[in-house]
């Protein structure tokens, strides 16, 4: 292509290189400097860089770097971090921790077990306002002090001593490891640091102190900057000198970034996947990307209707046109690569309830039932506002998921954009939204983590779907022992919803993305952290 094709766009992105400034290995004055760099780029902003109120994977993979729990998940695989060992008991409901010797903050000042107590009982506090606060649910009394029920000195944690943490849940979960160490909403918080700072706690890089492996030095012109923190008890196996996180919106700029030296990792934009084939690396990021439905909203409070927007898809024809036939077409929910008892959780189960290409027939039918339920004479009478971000690849979906909704139903659908912030801040979170764009990575490799924001008691996101049935599968499945029973239940429980047409499946993501050769270590996972460079290394001269 390469230069050629991209130079347009490349000419609007000399500000965004300049900011970030330095050089890499793959830069153009990587010559310069031996300097172990990684650069790369999102595009989007996090939401937040307070722990305990983050809420999506690029949020989680910049606090990955900058905090540490009792435990760190690199790919799955568990290893002690800030706790040196800890012993289970034998009914699996209380997890006793030993903290290390001499550990500490950025600052120098001394972590203890306090700092966990206390970050924890933030996180359920209503008064934080975590959306993601029913991470918080299998700790012992999590639920009712989420509510307020209860006070938040009642949430099962305690610390005997400095050194000593404990933790008592309301069921046995074998995933909690796995969870506390791929979950930002677990690390420890300063408590003087949050109080200091109020409001503006964890605003930018300088209102904060850190406990992981990284400190962010610099979060100003979009740009983050982090290097190693001396503190952290792990230092010599920190490679990277420093790592630099550039916000680039434009996938397009952000590839003419990666072709000019610019950035070390890149994600392809579907448009170009093929033009790289043979250079190209891809991973499963775990994402299912569907469609919420706010279940109270006009029309699509109707089951017959959202079962017509559903069958009213052809989910081959959208992946052509809307990305490039890059990702997978999927007609379910939970992530067909999911470990189970026996296999993965798309070798043990078939949740095939909509045909990938559609049932035009069967959107029709469904359609004249619900219009008939509705007191509603024609199609063009319905108009539903479909709500995504602002970036320009999801414009394109809402476009074709519009194009086809009109062509196959004969319904109306307006296309309303918000930024991502918006989306995940307030839309989601007030139920302010009929029909919205989204998807779901999982926290925690277990089938659970696709399920629980459809439970009628989730306080994330306001979707209005109330099943008891439902709702009882999932509770029964924190206390079922045998796994494969378990798993049943799970798997029982996606199909009510994919029978009620509770939300509209679209694709699972494989990525395409193009990696610097002298990047060593970079760690892909499918499950709360994508892309994990805290073990990072780079080849220099």
């Amino acid at each position: 292509m390469k230069k050629r094709l991209l130079a347009a766009v490349l000419a609007g992105t000399m500000v965004i290189g300049m900011v970030t400034g330095c050089s890499t290995p793959g830069s153009k004055d990587s010559e310069e400097s031996s300097e172990k760099v990684f650069r790369y780029s999102s595009t989007t902003e996090p939401t937040t860089l307070d722990s305990s109120k983050c809420n999506s994977i690029p949020d989680n993979e910049i606090q990955h770097a900058i905090t540490e729990s009792l435990v760190r998940n690199t790919g799955g695989d568990v290893q002690p971090g800030l706790a040196e060992n800890w012993e289970i008991s034998p009914d699996g409901l209380t997890y006793t921790f030993h903290l290390r010797d001499g550990i500490k903050w950025s600052d120098g000042e001394p972590i203890t077990a306090n700092d966990f107590v206390y970050s924890w009982q933030r996180l359920l506090d209503p008064e934080t306002a975590s959306v993601y606060a029913f991470i918080g649910e299998h700790i012992k009394n999590g639920a009712l002090v989420e509510t307020g029920e209860l006070p938040k000195e009642e949430l099962g944690v305690s610390a005997p001593d400095d050194q000593t943490f404990v933790v008592e849940l309301e069921n046995p979960t074998a995933y909690f490891l796995s969870m506390i160490g791929a979950q930002a909403q677990f690390a420890p918080l300063r408590q003087d640091i949050v109080e200091k700072y109020g409001a503006e706690f964890a605003a930018d890089a300088e209102k904060n102190v850190y406990s992981g492996p990284y400190v962010l030095t610099d979060s100003s012109n979009r740009t983050y900057i982090f290097e190693p923190n001396e503190n952290y008890w792990n230092r010599d196996a920190i490679k990277l000198d420093r790592v630099e996180l550039s916000t680039v919106e434009n996938t397009d700029t952000a590839l003419s970034m990666y072709e000019d030296g610019d950035l070390d990792y890149v994600e392809i934009p579907s448009a170009y996947v093929s033009q790289y084939e043979g250079q190209d690396q891809t991973f499963m990021n775990g994402n299912v990307d569907y469609l919420y439905i706010n279940c109270a909203a006009d029309y699509v409070s109707n089951q017959n209707f959202r079962l017509a927007l559903n069958y009213g898809i052809n989910r081959n024809d959208y992946m052509k046109l809307a990305v490039d036939d890059v990702y997978v077409p999927y007609a379910s929910l939970v992530f067909s690569g999911l470990k189970t008892p026996n296999a993965t959780y798309g070798e043990d189960y078939d949740v095939s309830v909509y045909p990938l290409d559609g049932d035009m027939d069967k959107a029709k039918e469904y359609l004249n039932k619900a219009m008939e339920e509705m007191g509603i004479a024609s199609p063009s009478d319905i108009t539903i506002e479909f709500t995504t971000t602002d970036a320009e690849a999801n414009k394109v979906i809402a476009e074709v998921v519009q194009d086809q909704w009109t062509k196959n139903l004969g319904i109306n659908v307006e296309i309303r954009q918000v930024t991502y912030s918006e989306i995940y801040g307030n839309v989601y979170p007030e139920g302010d939204f009929q029909v919205g764009y989204a998807g779901w990575g999982a926290d925690y490799d277990d089938a659970y983590s696709y399920l629980e924001i459809w439970k009628s008691d989730n306080t994330m996101y306001k979707l209005n779907y109330k099943n008891d049935e439902f709702d009882s599968l999932l509770v029964a499945s924190k206390t079922e022992t045998d796994e494969q029973a378990r798993m049943d239940m799970l798997n029982k429980a996606e199909m009510i919803l994919l029978e009620e047409g509770a939300f509209v499946p679209l694709q699972t993501r494989s990525v395409h993305y193009l990696l610097n050769d002298k990047v060593k270590d970079l760690t892909f996972f499918h499950c709360s952290i994508n892309r994990d460079w805290v073990y990072a290394d780079i080849e220099t001269e």
